[in-house]
């Protein structure tokens, strides 16, 4: 049976976005959890492109939980904030907000932030919008550089974006940026969504794979194990095969799960488990 360790394991908090930042806490702290991914937007955690939360208070509260957060994610696909925002003015607000979310992420003791190409528009040629992106990018890994952060690079699913999808088009952006502080990551609904296997990113990319968002797909993407029909242990032993000690994200944002995401996590750490040594 292919196992990873418990202290891999970290949940984020977007499906807790209709409760209090407290409420996703006290969850996490009753399912034995220690480690999240901090997704930086309202109502949990304020980021834009002057401002951000009070990042001591917001690491303070959960630690009081006994937990740590070790990486964050500053929204990009659906706020207004792109790495190939269109009008100059936008394109600086964005590269100011995603400056801020890479400060932030080191005052809360984070090692990671994950990063996309986030999208340009769709009646544009993409290339144009790419440049865009792989400009904000190299810009980014230099703030990245001076704070101490890994910018951890996914790809996203045909729907989301019309620059960075397939495995191809993220190796020929990584190897443009060619920076130290840009590494990468899987998110393993869009690695299924576009036919690809973790296998196959790990060809590739090797030891640079980094962090990753593990999920289930099934009708719908980022399902909790056990609502989708990935093959879980297949998959983990891919991970184990390349030697991988990153953070495994559980990322749960099938609508259905906001109501109760308490449930949706339960019920998702109750497959992940058999897989989980202590």
């Amino acid at each position: 049976m292919a196992n990873i360790k418990w202290e891999q394991i970290a949940v984020m908090n977007q499906h807790y976005k209709k409760y209090s930042f407290d409420y996703f806490l006290a969850a996490q702290e009753k399912l034995g959890i220690k480690n999240i991914e901090l997704w930086c937007g309202a109502p949990h955690f304020w980021l834009d492109s002057v401002s951000y939360s009070n990042c001591r208070e917001i690491k303070k509260k959960a630690q009081s939980y006994g937990i740590k957060i070790v990486s964050t994610a500053s929204p990009s696909y659906q706020w207004q904030y792109q790495c190939a925002s269109q009008k100059k003015e936008y394109w600086e607000k964005s590269l100011q907000y995603y400056t801020n979310g890479v400060r932030a992420a080191a005052e809360l003791g984070a090692k990671i932030m994950v990063l996309n190409s986030g999208w340009g528009y769709w009646n544009e040629n993409p290339e144009v919008s790419r440049q865009r992106a792989l400009e904000t990018v190299v810009q980014l890994c230099e703030a990245a550089k001076r704070e101490g952060i890994i910018l951890a690079m996914e790809s996203l699913q045909p729907n989301e974006t019309n620059i960075v999808i397939t495995l191809d088009q993220i190796k020929r952006f990584y190897d443009q940026v060619n920076h130290p502080n840009l590494k990468i990551m899987i998110d393993s609904a869009a690695v299924g969504s576009n036919g690809e296997t973790i296998e196959q990113w790990f060809q590739t990319f090797g030891d640079e794979i980094v962090h990753t968002h593990y999920i289930d797909r099934g009708v719908t993407t980022h399902n909790g194990w056990g609502d989708g029909n990935y093959p879980l242990e297949q998959q983990l032993e891919c991970f184990n095969a390349y030697n991988y000690s990153g953070y495994f994200v559980q990322e749960l944002l099938a609508p259905s799960y906001f109501k109760n995401p308490i449930r949706a996590d339960q019920n998702n750490i109750r497959v992940l488990e058999r897989f989980v040594e202590d």
